[in-house]
């Protein structure tokens, strides 16, 4: 080789030294491949560049020698570290009066990869394969077969070996056989999956019937290499199926009991059978449905839609392909969401006999998955009122507390007392409407209360005037005089709120609506009663159910009647309702007189007596103005405040002075450590510690208070008095007002 041609040739090519193997010369493309530059080669011997582990092997090779020779593959290593594979002829040559070797290099480091990938491969397939349930073969396209598992081969009773090539075709009935390879081999060259039924004959004459499955496999430029598939013996249910068939009497007692309505037609598109469900959904008797063709059930349908969506499955369903959809049809001259589902029926050599329609009533499930979006949707928006109420107490308490705080600084300047006093009323109602958030998010906890039924709706009546229309008269009778009943008085709203508006939506062209209290046998009840459309039997009885409404969708729930029940169950009442179609409806709640002498609503300290102490307290709240707020009206009832910003904070603080601090008062939930975690800490300190929690959070859950008498809990906004009051009466032991 001239040095011209050595230098320019595209292969790594090099000369070595056979007796001391070091390189004597290399070209420009080992240069490029290995990375050494031509200076180090030539300071390298050939070992340099291979593994050593492959020492030994390539120094048999040399010692073998020849004039020419070829030998591969080897693992080279690159001057990186990494290594490639190549095949290498080399052929004896003298160099400088030197005996050397020409050495021409190939690298075929993406052939040995994908050779190990095909073979990693073929062993998976082969592992996969044998683990299989199923018979699992693989053929060329031509249907000469490479490879069947053990599955296949213990089915046809032959060995591996006999099935190979078409020595599997021995197996097949000789009536399938032609029928078999034909459709597999036009399947292989054309659309590429072919699903097939045929019998084989075992060597005892048992014939056993198969189903396959196979798939053509194609080479990236979309031709068919070779075939894959699988193959089950379905003889016992294919058995199963002709005894299913052969027994009309079993096959009616068993569809008569299914609960969708069934109809069979057959190719012609006769009706063959029906079931009871289909009988009575069309009130057509089985006789009659047997002398109908199909054509009939499909003009009786639901407009020119209906027509050509049954049409449609009709003309798939002949043509061996499954079809389902919903349509609206009229069950018993009511209108019903279907179901329906065309499955074609096919006999042993997979010729269509008919098909099977199976229509399924889902006008229940439908109406509840659109009542339980509605329901997520109403939990959502429930969830943001909550939050925003949770923002409006934080920001009354300083209101409030502040307006009080001016009423009392101002006491004796009635033009500024009456505007504070007008600024805190206002607040107080902002409260109230917090309230009514709560309610509505589902998620105030509970706070029963002794209340006047009266005064409850005599502080509703406004808001029920509001919701009612221009054309509804509404009437309250106040009837209960001072009688009490124990309830969450905001509950208690959402209840009467509930049943207003029912009764505004029953009266959709107006009427009269009267809402009246009375006492009876230690019982205050409370009645509703409208001038609406009344309603029938069937829907009274389903009344209170979750989600039962009948209201149009989009307008209601059916979960408000059904709270309704709940709170008032919850607070040892009942409730009862009376109507008529067309007359109206009552509602009428019955809840126990509560024996007590005085309501807790009742102002329970007067201005100018607000309790004082000379306490140390721990003032841990998040939010800088309420903080402030609650530290000037303790320390201005005398109380020694030391403040934190947050749990941690009043935690640390806690610790260094516990025998100094005598009750501590935390908002409930903060970030970082909430109250409760800060209260429990302390009390493995000093068990006998007295703690105030307060929060405005819809999520607060002030657990087992009710057995702690060293734990209070009030609800934001609270106003100053009642703060003051409330740990006072922690500090001196005295017990809970009723």
């Amino acid at each position: 080789m001239s040095l011209d041609l050595f230098e320019k040739s595209p292969n790594p090519t090099w000369i070595y030294d056979t007796e001391t193997l070091r390189f004597l010369e290399v070209n420009q493309a080992s240069i490029d491949l290995y990375g050494w530059s031509r200076e180090e080669f030539l300071g390298m011997t050939i070992l340099d560049i291979r593994p050593k582990e492959d020492a030994e092997p390539l120094l048999a090779c040399i010692r073998r020698g020849g004039t020419q020779h070829a030998s591969g593959p080897w693992r080279h290593r690159r001057k990186d570290g990494s290594e490639h594979y190549v095949r290498i002829s080399s052929y004896a040559i003298e160099h400088a009066s030197r005996p050397a070797r020409v050495v021409t290099v190939n690298d075929i480091t993406d052939l040995v990869q994908t050779t190990e990938a095909l073979t990693q491969s073929e062993v998976m397939f082969r592992g996969l394969c044998a683990s299989s349930p199923a018979g699992v073969y693989k053929a060329r396209i031509d249907g000469y077969v490479l490879y069947v598992n053990p599955v296949l081969a213990k089915t046809w009773q032959m060995t591996e070996e006999e099935m190979l090539g078409h020595g599997w075709q021995r197996r097949v009935h000789a009536e399938d056989l032609e029928r078999l390879t034909r459709g597999w081999l036009e399947s292989n060259a054309a659309t590429g999956a072919y699903e097939h039924v045929f019998r084989i004959v075992l060597p005892s004459g048992e014939i056993r019937w198969i189903h396959g499955h196979s798939t053509a496999v194609r080479s990236a430029d979309g031709k068919p290499i070779a075939s894959v598939g699988t193959t089950n013996d379905i003889t016992e249910q294919r058995r199963a199926n002709d005894a299913l068939r052969m027994s009309e009497a079993e096959l009616r007692a068993l569809t008569d009991q299914l609960p969708v309505a069934l109809l069979y037609v057959d190719a012609q598109g006769n009706c063959r059978r029906a079931n009871r469900a289909f009988e009575d959904w069309f009130d057509i008797s089985r006789e009659k449905i047997i002398s109908l063709d199909f054509e009939y059930f499909i003009l009786r349908g639901d407009g020119k839609q209906y027509e050509a969506d049954v049409r449609r499955a009709w003309a798939l369903v002949m043509q061996g392909t499954p079809v389902r959809f919903e349509k609206t049809i009229a069950i018993r001259g009511r209108k019903r969401t279907i179901e329906a589902t065309y499955t074609p029926d096919f006999d042993a050599e997979q010729n269509i006999l008919g098909f099977t329609v199976l229509l399924h009533d889902i006008t229940e499930r439908r109406a509840l998955e659109d009542q339980f979006r509605h329901a997520q949707k109403m939990e959502a928006i429930g969830r943001l009122a909550g939050g925003i109420a949770h923002d409006f107490n934080n920001i009354l308490s300083v209101m409030n507390g502040y307006a009080r705080i001016l009423h009392h600084e101002l006491d004796g300047n009635e033009h500024l007392g009456h505007m504070s006093a007008e600024i805190y009323r206002a607040g107080e109602r902002a409260a109230r409407l917090t309230q009514q958030l709560l309610a509505f998010s589902r998620k105030q906890v509970s706070q029963p209360r002794i209340v006047r039924i009266d005064d409850l709706l005599r502080d509703e009546e406004t808001m029920f005037r509001r919701l009612v229309s221009d054309t509804v008269f509404l009437e309250i009778d106040f009837g209960a005089g001072d009688a009490c009943i124990e309830i969450d008085p905001h509950r208690f709203s959402q209840v009467l709120l509930n049943l207003v508006v029912n009764a505004r939506d029953a009266m959709a062209k107006g009427g009269r609506l009267t809402i009246r209290t009375a006492v009876r046998n230690h019982k205050v009840l409370v009645s509703v009663n409208d001038t609406g459309c009344g309603m029938s039997t069937e829907v009274r009885e389903r009344l209170f159910e979750p989600f039962f409404t009948t209201k149009d969708e989009g307008k209601g729930t059916g979960l408000g009647l059904a709270t309704a029940y709940g709170i008032v169950r919850e607070a040892g009442g009942t409730i009862s309702v009376q109507s008529e179609e067309g007359v109206g409806s009552t509602f009428t709640l019955s809840l126990p007189v509560a024996h007590k002498t005085r309501p807790v609503d009742a102002p329970v300290i007067k201005q100018g007596c607000t309790p004082c102490g000379d306490e140390t307290i721990l003032l841990i709240e998040d939010d800088t103005n309420i903080r402030y707020l609650l530290a000037h009206t303790l320390e201005s009832c005398g109380y020694r405040v030391v403040q934190a910003e947050n749990g941690v904070e009043g935690l640390a603080i806690a610790k260094e002075m516990l025998p100094a601090i005598d009750a501590v008062i935390s908002d409930a939930i903060m970030p970082k450590m909430s109250g409760q975690d800060v209260i429990a800490s302390l009390r493995q300190l000093r068990p006998e510690l007295k703690a105030l929690l307060v929060s405005g959070h819809i999520d607060a859950d002030p657990k087992n208070l009710a057995s702690d008498s060293l734990t209070a809990f009030l609800y934001k906004p609270v106003p100053p008095d009642i703060l003051t009051a409330e740990l006072r009466r922690l500090l001196d032991g005295a017990p809970a007002s009723v």
